[in-house]
């Protein structure tokens, strides 16, 4: 299969099976966690007490702020190991077009979200490009986990567990709207109920929610982002080898964002979901239990199944989650 018949946006399941995963070499050795569908972080064990883990995200797209939003996934990612983060590195690739200020404000914001999650920004790479259209920022981050320390793996996840979400569906995707297409808003919706919902997205890290969930008996954490939390329910249970049962009227959405991406007519369940995450856990209560003790919330969604199904139910009606073929926020940004 050539590359001309590909859709922009991120590869397809089956395209990162067919041509990265299965290319890439297992060494083992010191690799504690390597790539694979439903990881969101590799894991290095750097002697018998420590390992470093490290986690990705790349922003594409042409909204506003696209480095909050990068760095908010990376270290999200990272912090679904159960690790500490450390420092970030970045890759910055921007238009020939653009001016010097916007590489100072870029790398200002960034600044400043590690000042204030109390991390190191160890440099990394910027570059000026003629056919770039919009900014890529890449964010790597790293942490440490020491041996002591709680670890989340999708490998040990177990048939009959509940499933949590921690936080709303399309909270990203939601925020990337608000401050991108405000004028489009206000046509149908008053400023002070749009004003309203952008307090939904001014803060996308899950930090305080892991601090919390450190003590409590988690098997396992998955980051929601591209393809929303149906693209998160399909890879737990590939990347755990299971079925999935999810009730979508237990999935928590909130009222703006099914008016908003219902505006832009988009699935909120398929779109940017960054600020949410999947919780796997034999002990639903203690652990929904301790986090309404520290007011943050989550609720239970569904649970792992022995069957390969995997399926979101809603009274009478069923549906069968798909490999994700993307994000349907692509359709606002992608020719």
């Amino acid at each position: 299969m050539t590359g001309s018949g590909m859709k922009s946006g991120k590869l397809t399941e089956a395209q990162c099976k067919r041509s990265v995963l299965r290319l890439l070499p297992v060494s083992g050795g010191t690799v504690v966690q390597g790539a694979g569908i439903g990881c969101d972080y590799g894991a290095v064990q750097l002697n018998k007490d420590c390992q470093m883990v490290t986690a990705m995200s790349t922003m594409t797209l042409g909204v506003p702020v696209p480095e909050k939003y990068t760095f908010w996934k990376a270290l999200n990612k990272l912090e679904t190991s159960g690790a500490v983060p450390v420092a970030i590195m970045v890759n910055l690739l921007l238009p020939a077009r653009g001016s010097e200020s916007r590489i100072k404000e870029i790398t200002g914001n960034l600044a400043k979200l590690c000042i204030l999650h109390k991390i190191d920004y160890l440099g990394g790479h910027t570059e000026l490009m003629e056919e770039l259209r919009s900014p890529v920022i890449t964010v790597i981050a790293y942490g440490r986990q020491e041996q002591s320390e709680t670890g989340y793996s999708i490998h040990n996840v177990k048939p009959g567990e509940s499933i949590l979400m921690l936080g709303y569906t399309a909270m990203e995707a939601t925020a990337m709207l608000l401050a991108d297409k405000w004028e489009e808003l206000n046509t149908r919706y008053a400023a002070g109920y749009l004003e309203g919902a952008r307090k939904l997205g001014e803060d996308l890290s899950l930090h305080r929610a892991f601090t919390v969930l450190d003590k409590e008996k988690v098997t396992y954490i998955h980051d929601i982002s591209t393809g929303g939390v149906f693209a998160a329910l399909w890879e737990l249970g590939e990347g755990a080898g299971c079925g999935i049962e999810a009730f979508l009227r237990t999935i928590p959405i909130q009222q703006e964002t099914v008016e908003i991406c219902e505006f832009f007519d988009i699935n909120p369940y398929m779109a940017m979901g960054g600020g949410s995450a999947l919780i796997v856990t034999p002990e639903a209560e203690a652990v929904l239990e301790t986090l309404k003790k520290n007011e943050i919330f989550a609720i239970r969604i569904g649970q792992t199944t022995e069957q390969n199904d995997r399926i979101v139910t809603n009274a009478d009606y069923a549906r069968y989650l798909e490999p994700p073929k993307g994000d349907e926020i692509y359709k606002l940004y992608r020719n």
